[in-house]
C-alpha cells in the first residue's frame, strides 16, 4: 500500500513540475510575442541614406567577423597536439604507478612466501626433533 501512496505522490510531483515548466514556457513565449515587430527597411530602389523611424537611431550591428582560417587550422592543430602530448604523458604515468604497484606486490608476495617456507621449515624440525621434557 505504501509504494503506492509513494508512486501517487511521485506522479503528482511530475504532473505539477511538468505544468509548472510548461506555464514558464508559455510566459516566455507571450514575452516575444508582446515584443514590437521591426520597423519597415526603405524601398530597395532609394538611394539616399536611410532615416531612423521615430527619432530613434538605427541598431548598431557588428562588423562581420573575418577569421585567417590557416591560422585557425594551425591553432587547432596546435591544440592538438597539446592534447595529444597531454593523454600520453598521463597514460605512461598511469602506467608506471600501475607497474611500481605490481612490482610492490611481487615482492610482499616473496617475501610473504619466505617467511612461509621459514615457518614450514621450524615446523618440520620441530617435528623431527620434539623436545625433551626430561
Amino acid at each position: 500500500m505504501s509504494r503506492f501512496i509513494w508512486f501517487v505522490i511521485g506522479a503528482g510531483i511530475g504532473s505539477w513540475w511538468t505544468a509548472h515548466k510548461s506555464s514558464r514556457f508559455d510566459v516566455d513565449c507571450r514575452f516575444q510575442r508582446s515584443l514590437p515587430a521591426p520597423a519597415p527597411s526603405a524601398p530597395a530602389g532609394s538611394s539616399d541614406q536611410k532615416a531612423p523611424l521615430n527619432n530613434s537611431e538605427p541598431p548598431a550591428y557588428p562588423a562581420p567577423y573575418n577569421r585567417d582560417w590557416d591560422q585557425e587550422r594551425a591553432r587547432i592543430r596546435q591544440f592538438s597536439r597539446n592534447a595529444e602530448d597531454t593523454v600520453t604523458e598521463l597514460s605512461e604515468a598511469t602506467l608506471n604507478t600501475i607497474l611500481q604497484a605490481t612490482e610492490a606486490l611481487k615482492a610482499k608476495m616473496a617475501e610473504h612466501r619466505a617467511l612461509r617456507e621459514q615457518e614450514r621449515l621450524l615446523e618440520e624440525d620441530r617435528r623431527r626433533n620434539p623436545p625433551r621434557l626430561v
